[in-house]
């Protein structure tokens, strides 16, 4: 009887590693993070990445958040067509996850996270759950492993596509338009005035 109360009592408070309540993930994800949170319980610090999905798009922050320690939460809200993902951290990994860091993760697969494929889907997520795998890896020096981003993953990481230039170069075309057509203005009126 003690020893069940034990167990009980020291697997109860352990946060599982899928929550998959809206049912979008797919049998390799589950494997990828099973198996990576698998050798992360065979570690000293014992790291978790959870991969959670819920069938809302708001209101993500997942409530083990405060009361947990180690831990980065992937979380998918999806309602109808629409998907949210979202990336969270505890406090104690919040310099491997930075606001721009998680940004960059989810930035990088951008166009998988938006797919209506679910197989494509799925190899979005995936990617994020490797990229976070990685800055966890990175954050306790653990040698890396086939679960984690390569050097050509992690330089995509590190520069995500940006709509910045293509939005600054539209700035620019429009600004020079509007430019043009003062100046050609400006030219006439002290012409139509003599």
């Amino acid at each position: 009887m003690g020893l069940v109360t034990v167990f009980l009592i020291t697997t109860g408070f352990v946060q599982p590693n899928i929550e998959d309540h809206a049912h979008i993930l797919d049998k390799e994800t589950h494997t990828l993070v099973t198996e990576k949170n698998n050798r992360y319980f065979q570690t000293k610090e014992q790291p978790q990445i959870v991969v959670i999905t819920v069938k809302r798009l708001n209101k993500l922050t997942p409530k083990m958040l405060d009361h947990s320690k180690r831990t980065v939460f992937i979380v998918v809200g999806q309602k109808g067509k629409k998907r949210n993902v979202q990336i969270y951290s505890t406090k104690d990994l919040h310099s491997a996850f930075t606001e721009v860091a998680r940004g960059n993760i989810l930035r990088a697969e951008v166009d998988k996270l938006r797919s209506q494929n679910n197989a494509t889907f799925n190899k979005g997520i995936r990617f994020v759950f490797r990229a976070c795998a990685t800055r966890v890896d990175q954050q306790y020096q653990y040698a890396l492993d086939k679960y984690d981003l390569t050097q050509a993953e992690q330089n995509k990481v590190a520069r995500p596509h940006s709509v910045a230039l293509p939005i600054a170069l539209a700035l620019a075309f429009l600004i020079t338009g509007i430019t043009y057509f003062l100046r050609r203005f400006s030219h006439r009126d002290p012409i139509s005035k003599k």
